[in-house]
């Protein structure tokens, strides 16, 4: 039997993807993660309102 190559890996962890639009609309639990598609980053809630100013992005930082 092979794998086929939609199976889910238990190794990775896969996030919803999902335009700004659409996660602004959210009533999200605190703590959920999601893949913003327009901004390309990595989303996280941070209070469990509809509110663009419950989410915060997951930004990346080089060492200097």
């Amino acid at each position: 039997m092979t794998d086929a190559p939609d199976v889910l890996n238990p190794l990775a962890l896969i996030l919803p993807k999902m335009t700004t639009a659409v996660r602004r609309s959210l009533a999200a639990e605190i703590g959920t993660l999601v893949y913003d598609t327009d901004l390309g980053k990595i989303c996280f809630s941070k209070s469990a309102t509809v509110a663009t100013a419950s989410w915060e992005l997951v930004t990346s930082v080089q060492d200097a």
